[in-house]
């Protein structure tokens, strides 16, 4: 005798698999929290009526993951507004969520990383290099010997950008060098 269409099995079975795991699913494209046990009850008591029906009614309830309330920021520019604790930018004066007065908060210095250093002859070059740097708004940070630098910045792109200003706006020459904290070959970068 001939069975018919082989896939027919086969779809019959995958429909029954779909259909018992089905508060699983619920639960999983929920987010739900008791995911696991719902699987568990799911798994164990799905075969009788009333664990399937107790396993969907569970699956479909409110009981779901929320988003983490008020997080701390990712982006290393934001800070959480001290009065409303929405994320707002370190350099912001007022919050644009409930317009709260807030002091500007500079982001940390970096104690390492790559400078646009300008070498100097005495301690008078020296002075008028940091006042030429300062002028262009970028950091200053002191080098070896008399040598003064912009940066530290974490990029060495950011780096040959600060060089560009640098020769661009007052004329000092500079190279690109990586500052670090650890060699001792630089004074320490104060908080």
């Amino acid at each position: 005798m001939d069975s018919g269409n082989p896939i027919a099995p086969f779809l019959l079975l995958l429909f029954a698999f779909v259909i018992y795991f089905l508060p699983t699913f619920v639960a999983s494209s929920r987010k739900h929290v008791n995911g696991t046990s719902i699987f568990l009850m799911n798994l164990l008591l799905g075969w009788t009526f009333l664990g399937w029906v107790g396993a969907l009614v569970w699956a479909s309830s409110a009981n779901t993951e929320r988003p983490a309330e008020k997080a701390a920021p990712t982006n290393t520019g934001d800070r959480l507004c001290p009065y409303c604790a929405e994320t707002i930018k370190n350099a912001a004066i007022k919050c644009k969520h409930c317009g709260a007065d807030v002091m500007p908060q500079n982001p940390p210095r970096l104690k390492a990383g790559w400078v646009a250093s300008t070498a100097c002859r005495d301690e008078e070059e020296q002075k008028q290099t940091i006042e030429a740097i300062e002028s262009t708004g970028l950091p200053v940070v002191s080098m070896m010997g008399l040598a003064v630098g912009a940066g530290p910045f974490e990029t060495k792109e950011e780096a040959k950008q600060a060089l560009i200003v640098m020769r661009d706006g007052p004329r000092l020459f500079s190279e690109i060098v990586y500052r670090d904290s650890v060699s001792g070959k630089y004074p320490p970068i104060p908080d």
